[in-house]
């Protein structure tokens, strides 16, 4: 785990991309403080990358403020969505390291960080935890993602195969096999999502969240 940083010009959009991916693999716990990892949801999970591990600012304040991780849950969804510190993009703009946000409140949000073309890392839920998936079908079903480029962080870079791979499960060949320990309803849905391809299943991910939440 790395230690926290200090926010730097040698942050970039990449570092970002590349940091998320280390948890691959790890928990979720919904209105998790992030006060380790995988004692996380889906904000509490990008507030440990950006404030924790990079030293970033998040929206109202800073990692280990009062009302911020590790000592409480912090900003969510719709805080991340309205930031200052944060500029939105177009979806044909938006690059490793970028914030892809369905805006709603509690299981009607979500949040993660982009890597690539329809590729994000995110906290998804209590069975699956903190994984890699696609973009595509795996928001809440009828919100259409946004995108948002944090301010102090640099563009540019690339995020490599190794570095996407994760080593903590974080492919999408891990997504499968997690599905299949999920079992149950969560099985079933991605099931059908493999059959109709994701681009034809937007949603069916989502439900499976929902199916399996704790």
């Amino acid at each position: 785990m790395p230690a926290a940083a200090t926010a730097s010009a040698a942050v970039t959009g990449a570092a970002i991309a590349a940091d998320a991916i280390r948890y691959a693999g790890r928990g979720y716990i919904f209105g998790g403080n992030a006060s380790a990892p995988g004692v996380w949801d889906c904000s509490s999970f990008v507030s440990y990358v950006l404030g924790h591990d990079l030293g970033l600012a998040l929206p109202g304040g800073r990692w280990g403020q009062p009302g911020f991780p590790p000592g409480s849950h912090g900003p969510v969804v719709t805080d991340y969505a309205s930031w200052s510190g944060a500029a939105p993009i177009s979806e044909s703009a938006a690059g490793p390291g970028d914030l892809v946000c369905w805006v709603g409140v509690g299981a009607g949000g979500h949040i993660g960080i982009v890597l690539g073309p329809d590729k994000m890392c995110s906290a998804l839920n209590s069975r699956l935890g903190t994984l890699v998936s696609p973009i595509t079908g795996y928001g809440p079903i009828g919100v259409t993602p946004v995108y948002r480029r944090v301010l102090a962080a640099a563009p540019g870079g690339t995020v490599t195969a190794d570095a996407a791979s994760g080593g903590g499960g974080g492919t999408l060949v891990a997504l499968l096999a997690g599905a299949l320990l999920a079992g149950g309803m969560a099985l079933a849905v991605l099931g059908v999502a493999a059959v109709l391809g994701v681009a034809g299943s937007a949603g069916l991910a989502w439900a499976a969240r929902r199916a399996t939440e704790a």
